[in-house]
C-alpha cells in the first residue's frame, strides 16, 4: 500500500554509503547537511548473517538511527523511493524508540544529494536478516 504526505519533514542534502569490512558492517544515511548538526537517518546492517544471540535478542535485522540518539531493529513498515523523496512509515515501537512524532516520515531529497548508490543499498540494507521485518519497498 502506497502512502503520502504532502511536504518532507525535512530535506537531505547529504547521502552516504559505507561498506565496512573491518566492522562488518554496511551503513547507509540521509543528513541535512556534512557537519553532522542537522536531522538525520540512519540505517545499518552486518555483511555476516545474524548469529543465534542477535535471533533471541531480536537483533537479527537492519536498525535505524537518527539525531533523537534512539535506535531501532527493524520498524520501518514501507519505503516509497521517489525522485525528490523518500517515504518511511514506522511501526508504532520505531515511532518511540526514535522520538519521531508521528509514523510517517517525508525526507525530501536536495539536486546535490547523491541518491542512487544510497537507494541500491538502502535496499540491501532492508532485506538483511529476518524476514518479517523487511519491509515494503515501493520505488527501487
Amino acid at each position: 500500500m502506497e502512502y503520502e504526505v504532502s511536504s518532507p519533514t525535512w530535506v537531505a542534502r547529504v547521502a552516504a554509503v559505507d561498506e565496512n569490512v573491518l566492522d562488518s558492517a554496511l551503513v547507509v544515511g540521509l543528513a541535512e547537511d556534512d557537519s553532522g548538526e542537522g536531522r538525520q537517518l540512519v540505517f545499518q546492517c552486518s555483511l555476516q548473517e545474524p548469529d543465534e544471540q542477535e535471533q533471541r535478542l531480536g537483533q537479527d535485522s537492519y536498525c535505524v538511527l537518527n539525531e533523537t540518539g534512539g535506535i531501532a531493529y527493524g520498524g520501518v513498515e514501507v519505503v516509497t523511493f521517489s525522485p525528490a523523496r523518500v517515504s518511511f512509515r514506522f511501526s508504532l515501537a520505531a515511532v518511540e524508540k526514535l522520538s519521531l512524532s508521528s509514523q510517517d516520515l517525508i525526507v525530501g531529497i536536495a539536486p546535490e544529494a547523491q541518491v542512487e548508490n544510497f537507494r541500491t543499498e538502502l535496499r540491501r540494507v532492508l532485506t538483511y536478516g529476518n524476514p518479517q521485518k523487511v519491509p515494503s519497498l515501493l520505488g527501487f
